[in-house]
């Protein structure tokens, strides 16, 4: 394939993205920006490609976690507005744009049961107790207790969850136990297998989930058994709930697909799903009595709120 044309400019941003990347990586990075580049050139027949156009083939090659980079190539001050200033700046921290997307719902079946006949468990995966993501999680469970369902909330941080050792013994036919590590999650599996909806909500801090949102599903592996038998049957629903400091709603996307992607695996339907942004700036984790900034946010909130009544109603 012929490279396509780039503008001065075109290079030197291609360059910049580029070396974001280790040197082992650029080679395979740049092949694939390049045939992106070069497709989007030909659908809009444009010989030259000048800044836009790279940024916009990259874009296409990376998640939506790398905006940041190109928030400061578009408009430096803003970014600094939004993403730097906060961390200094009073004024700056109370005008960020506290968000929570609902996400929109998919077509899926009722619960096959009534609300009132069904049992939440939340699990927080958040060391912060009423943190933004735990009030979050609060709010929705309120929306499935006012429907009649009984709840439970896990704070992963307070139990004590030991790490997969990869023994594999769940996997061997004679097998009869959950796990052979020793500690609190043998009564989480039953509290699990005894539930109707799960709710997980977690904290994005470096671009993916938080450790002990990824320490407790590496333990999940437990129910998958001999030859992909499973210990859960289908039919529990789902519900995501990520949290983050960057003040774009979407810029995590991907990570709370992955979570829903892992449900998903064990059989959970997920049929909510609940983003919130723009929590980073002065005050975050100086003072862990403090309760988290969506509270100043009622109207936010509610949408958690609102789904948790989906979860065991629509």
């Amino acid at each position: 394939m012929t490279e396509p044309r780039l503008t001065e400019e075109g290079r030197l941003i291609l360059d910049k993205v580029l070396h974001i990347w280790p040197g082992i990586m650029q080679k395979s990075r740049r092949k694939k920006i390049i045939n992106i580049l070069s497709l989007i050139m030909n659908s809009r027949g444009v010989s030259e490609a000048g800044k836009d156009l790279v940024i916009e083939a990259v874009r296409v090659v990376v998640p939506k976690s790398y905006d940041p980079l190109f928030h400061m190539m578009e408009d430096m001050e803003k970014f600094k507005r939004l993403a730097l200033d906060p961390f200094d700046d009073m004024e700056a921290y109370n005008a960020l744009p506290i968000q929570v997307r609902r996400w929109e719902r998919a077509s899926v079946a009722k619960p096959s049961r009534s609300p009132e006949q069904m049992k939440v468990l939340a699990f927080c995966a958040s060391p912060r107790k009423n943190g933004n993501t735990d009030l979050l999680i609060e709010e929705a469970l309120k929306g499935a207790q006012s429907k009649g369902a009984k709840t439970e909330k896990v704070m992963l941080q307070k139990i004590k969850m030991g790490f997969c050792i990869s023994c594999r013994r769940c996997k061997d036919l004679d097998y009869e136990g959950m796990c052979t590590v020793k500690d609190d999650m043998a009564e989480i599996y039953q509290k699990i297998v005894d539930s109707d909806a799960i709710i997980i909500g977690f904290p994005i801090y470096t671009g993916r989930e938080c450790a002990q949102l990824s320490t407790f599903f590496d333990r999940w592996d437990c129910f998958e058994r001999f030859k992909f038998t499973s210990k859960l049957e289908p039919g529990r629903r789902g519900m995501v709930i990520g949290t983050w400091g960057y003040p774009y709603i979407d810029s995590y996307d991907h990570v709370i697909e992955n979570v829903m992607v892992v449900l998903k695996l064990h059989k959970i339907e997920t049929v909510e799903a609940i983003s919130a942004c723009g929590f980073e700036g002065i005050l975050h984790g100086l003072d862990e009595k403090k309760r988290g900034t969506i509270e100043k946010f009622p109207q936010e909130l509610r949408k958690a709120c609102e789904a948790g009544v989906g979860l065991v109603t629509e």
